[in-house]
């Protein structure tokens, strides 16, 4: 059976610009000979080693198919949903192995958030959906809830278009804003590590651009 690779040498990566002078960067995850295996007869990464510091912007760059989403799916262990998919190898995050069966997978997804290709708004209002997690988290001050979703809506470069409507359902949004919303609910908690699988492919050129730049800004 023909199988695709990650080619670990398409990899780029670049560093977002800081105030200060640039110093040694702190590795944040570092993967050591991970293997990953969908069946018996499937493989999807082939000895994957890979250090990837804090407050980058690391991007993989491959050709459909080769496993970059495979990849960003083993850091928060969404492959573990995935019927027959096993992981082999190492994967750390701050010296401590994701895949330790000791690490709560619940805590590990608070810590290492992600926005999917196509959007998954919760079918609550638009304010629920980015307080969402804070209300999991137990914070439910109608003060802090506030400022969190505009702070985290305006980021997302979609407050102007929703803050008169923020109880209205998210699932009336049209498919780009619905991305957005979605990005704004990921930072809203303020995760350690951010995966975006091609978060900006249903959005228009504007739009794109701002989500670059709240990345640079992250």
């Amino acid at each position: 059976m023909q199988t695709h690779a990650l080619d670990i040498q398409a990899l780029k990566r670049d560093q977002a610009p800081s105030a200060g002078p640039a110093g040694p960067a702190e590795t944040s995850l570092r993967m050591e000979n991970l293997n990953l295996f969908y069946n018996q007869n499937s493989q999807a990464l082939f000895d994957i080693n890979l250090e990837i510091p804090r407050q980058r912007v690391t991007a993989f760059i491959g050709p459909s198919g080769c496993g970059k989403s495979s990849l960003l799916r083993c850091i928060n262990r969404m492959n573990d949903l995935v019927d027959g998919c096993r992981v082999q190898g190492r994967l750390l995050l701050d010296n401590e192995d994701v895949y330790d069966r000791r690490v709560d997978v619940a805590a590990l997804r608070r810590r290492v958030g992600m926005v999917f290709q196509k959007p998954n708004p919760f079918p609550k209002s638009i304010y629920e959906n980015v307080a969402y997690g804070l209300r999991i988290q137990g914070i439910n001050k109608k003060r802090v809830l506030d400022e969190v979703v505009e702070k985290s809506l305006r980021a997302a470069a979609l407050w102007d278009e929703v803050k008169d409507r923020l109880h209205d359902s998210a699932l009336g949004m049209s498919g780009g804003q619905q991305q957005r919303l979605v990005i704004a609910r990921t930072i809203a908690v303020e995760p350690e590590v951010l995966l975006l699988d091609e978060p900006a492919s249903a959005l228009d050129p504007i739009s794109t651009l701002k989500i670059e730049e709240l990345i640079y800004e992250l």
